[in-house]
């Protein structure tokens, strides 16, 4: 996938041409490569270019915002090009989530999308300090229930983060 994906879109930053068939039908990389999968009983690497779980997964503060503003910041073809459009039990396309790294228009943007409202801009920085730093301890991105326990009871967060042991 990611040679098929090389190909076709190297020739947009050099002056190399590199013959790809115009027939060769991306829509069909999500299905195969799940197909694969299950086929051989290996899972798809999650950093795999245009088919993994965080093909379209973006933490950075910069990176998130620039996605929000316009997705060709930071991704050269639609998760929709790979036939990733389509509803699957797991979400797939575009996702932010919050991380160590964070921003606070990601952060908004994640929190948006929960139906979260802060009652002002320090509240929100404040949730996002905590967001961070519960990110950095469990080591992966928080689940739902975790940002939402984290924005309703951001004191009981704060004690349960700075536990010692």
């Amino acid at each position: 996938m990611g040679i098929i994906l090389a190909v076709r879109y190297a020739n947009y930053f050099d002056n190399n041409n590199y013959m790809l068939d115009e027939n060769v039908n991306l829509k069909a990389a999500w299905k195969t490569c799940k197909y694969a999968s299950y086929a051989f009983k290996v899972p798809i690497a999650i950093t795999q270019p245009g088919v993994g779980a965080n093909a379209f997964a973006h933490a950075s503060g910069i990176h998130a915002d620039g996605v929000i503003k316009d997705r060709k910041n930071y991704e050269l073809y639609d998760f929709e090009e790979l036939g990733r459009g389509e509803p699957e039990i797991i979400e797939t396309g575009r996702q932010i989530v919050v991380g160590e790294y964070s921003g606070i228009r990601g952060f908004r943007n994640v929190y948006d999308n929960l139906e979260v409202e802060f009652k002002d801009e320090e509240e929100a920085r404040e949730i996002l300090e905590l967001t961070r730093f519960a990110n950095v301890e469990k080591q992966k991105p928080l689940v739902e229930e975790e940002l939402l326990f984290i924005a309703h009871y951001p004191k009981q967060a704060k004690k349960i983060l700075t536990l010692v042991p």
